[in-house]
């Protein structure tokens, strides 16, 4: 959404910080011309809000309504949300996701974040992190993880597959999840709060991939 230069466009930018410069005034990202509307700070007629509903979709428009709420001035990159951590901290890039869609690991990478909206639109914000198992041999766990000089034991009556322990300590840092066809993202939300409880870190693997996924605060 092209805004022309003028002081509503001045004020946007600069009190709301939304937008990017162009040439004759700001362009605004669907999901923040909503929020803008929504604040109060803009007015957009409803055939125009329902045209920039469709184009932000249902979700990321929740995660950034939600991270302004924190002090958080996200910017809007394709499917994505990205922002610095607090207290100067690393570069985020936010994927965002229904606690009911099936739970892939395709789209994350090591240090990005995933946040999950429910029904409800609670969100819950997790950041996907190597597991510090380091360079793992090439095949299938969990015998590679044996190969690397790790202990696997039964996770049963953790709710998982498998924990993991370093070699020679007795407690296990990990319990290891793999995920399956019909997991669903409120799946691995069950299981890293179970991780949570007993002070262990949540692996989730799709079998090319390993991924520790720790509950975060914006």
């Amino acid at each position: 959404m092209l805004l022309p230069a003028g002081k509503l466009a001045t004020a946007l930018r600069g009190r709301q910080r939304v937008g990017r410069t162009a040439t004759d005034g700001i362009a605004l990202h669907p999901v923040e011309a909503l929020w803008c509307h929504a604040s109060g700070a803009l007015e957009l007629d409803a055939k125009l809000q329902v045209q920039l509903a469709a184009l932000a979709g249902e979700l990321l428009p929740v995660a950034y309504t939600d991270l302004r709420q924190r002090g958080i001035v996200p910017t809007v990159k394709g499917a994505a949300l990205c922002f610095q951590a607090r207290d100067g901290g690393a570069d985020v890039r936010l994927h965002v996701a229904s606690s009911d869609a099936s739970a892939s690991l395709a789209l994350l990478a090591q240090g990005d974040w995933l946040a999950l909206v429910d029904d409800a639109l609670e969100i819950i914000y997790y950041a996907a992190t190597a597991p510090g198992w380091g360079a793992l041999p090439a095949g299938s766990l969990p015998e590679v993880l044996a190969a690397a000089g790790l202990q696997v034991a039964s996770g049963m009556k953790f709710g998982t597959r498998y924990r993991v322990y370093r070699d020679g300590e007795s407690h296990a840092a990990w319990l290891l999840h793999l995920l399956r066809n019909d997991d669903s993202w409120l799946d691995i939300v069950r299981a890293v709060r179970v991780a949570h409880g007993v002070r262990k870190q949540l692996v989730a693997s799709d079998g090319e991939r390993c991924l520790a996924l720790e509950w975060v605060k914006p």
